[in-house]
């Protein structure tokens, strides 16, 4: 099992201490003022991307040559969608903590199965406590760890098996690009102002800090990155029914340049990359730095409310948009390369009946990347289009 971060590490820390001091308060005030609550939730998810191809890219993986076979580009990878069953269950207790406030602390676990890709298949656990505050105010600090994840095939190295100078798809050497995550958040809420009967205007506003650490194994090390992040956001409730949120977040994502075999066109750049006295090849193994440090900010715009009383929707639009900071001279991939993603998201809740409900949700994800340095590279990131359908029944108890 791999170790925690060091912001995993110091979220647990802080965890363990405010449980101790929301136990000794409760020791004070009585086992009376302990609550509990129980989630749990079955989704059943059609993924049509995701593994995050290209057309062309999805078109291979359905019908996989002798070539990529070969090479293992999509050795783990069976289908170009997927239907992923969700189960999570989610535990919380709840006892007085500041100024007899309510602090409350939930765990949770969520695993998903995938039924055409097994190799995708995951676990991923959530730990958060939440201390209630004046004016509506929570804060709030969240640790994610997701351990294991396959994300798919890279290019790991590549053999010139006809010793022509050049790398032909037969002769790339692909392998799984594996990761674990931890991702920690610290956020503060607060009501600026109050939606009453003569002010139907409500608005909240919320700040969060927080630190992601994505490490990959070998042979893919060069593709880790770490680093902070900070959002804000604004809700706008008109009156008690329907809620305009605003939100905005920025994240500086790090990595150690690392050598990385790059298939490359000696043409180009008027260099001997695979030794053989030539700078004519049109596909040679380089080996050379690749930077994958970037900067993401992205901007959302949701709008939530209830049809009636026992449904509520919500649809948003989200822009992400990252800007890589390479300036390796060979580094084709990422030098000068930027990605902009849009976003759609409509999410149904239906309740059943008492604390039994039936969730539907869809959305649609395009990107597109533009390497200024590069326009004739794809690399193993381009532009791609995702449409993921949902449907899930959650009951609390």
């Amino acid at each position: 099992m791999p170790s925690c971060s060091r912001p995993a590490w110091f979220a647990i820390a802080i965890a363990a201490g405010l449980a101790i001091c929301a136990n000794h308060a409760v020791a004070q005030r009585g086992a009376r003022s302990w609550s509990s609550s129980a989630r749990v939730q079955v989704d059943w998810t059609y993924d049509g991307n995701p593994f995050l191809l290209t057309s062309g890219g999805k078109s291979r993986l359905d019908a996989v040559s002798a070539a990529d076979s070969q090479s293992g580009r999509f050795r783990g990878m069976e289908s170009a969608t997927d239907m992923i069953p969700i189960p999570s269950l989610r535990l919380g207790i709840g006892a007085p903590g500041l100024g007899g406030r309510t602090l409350e602390i939930d765990a949770e676990v969520t695993y998903e199965a995938n039924l055409r890709n097994a190799e995708r298949r995951h676990a991923e656990f959530g730990f958060g406590i939440e201390q209630s505050l004046p004016r509506a105010g929570q804060l709030r600090l969240g640790a994610d760890w997701r351990p294991g994840y396959f994300h798919k095939n890279y290019l790991a190295d590549a053999v010139d098996l006809n010793t022509d100078g050049d790398i032909g798809p037969e002769e790339r050497r692909y392998a799984s690009g594996n990761s674990n995550e931890v991702d920690v958040a610290l956020s503060y809420r607060h009501r600026l102002v109050k939606s009453t009967k003569r002010r139907p205007l409500g608005v909240t506003a919320e700040l969060e800090v927080g630190y992601l650490d994505r490490s990959y194994d070998a042979p893919f090390a060069g593709r880790s990155r770490s680093g902070p992040g900070a959002g804000a956001g604004l809700a706008f409730e008109l009156g008690r029914r329907w809620v305009i949120g605003l939100d905005y977040a920025f994240a500086s994502l790090g990595g150690d340049p690392a050598q990385e075999v790059l298939i490359l066109n000696e043409n180009d750049f008027g260099q001997d990359f695979n030794g053989n006295l030539s700078t004519s090849d049109d596909s040679a193994r380089a080996v050379v730095l690749v930077d994958r440090s970037r900067a993401e900010r992205e901007i959302g715009l949701s709008v939530q409310g209830e049809l009636g009383k026992a449904a509520t929707l919500e649809v948003g639009y989200a822009r992400r948009v990252r800007n890589f900071s390479s300036s390796e001279p060979f580094d084709v991939v990422n030098r000068d390369r930027r990605d902009a993603r849009n976003e759609l998201v409509a999410e149904l809740d239906l309740r059943l009946a008492s604390g039994l409900h039936l969730a539907l949700g869809a959305r649609r994800a395009a990107q597109g990347t533009n390497r200024a340095g590069d326009p004739g590279s794809t690399g193993e990131v381009a532009d791609y289009t995702r449409y993921v359908a949902s449907a899930g029944v959650r009951y609390r108890f």
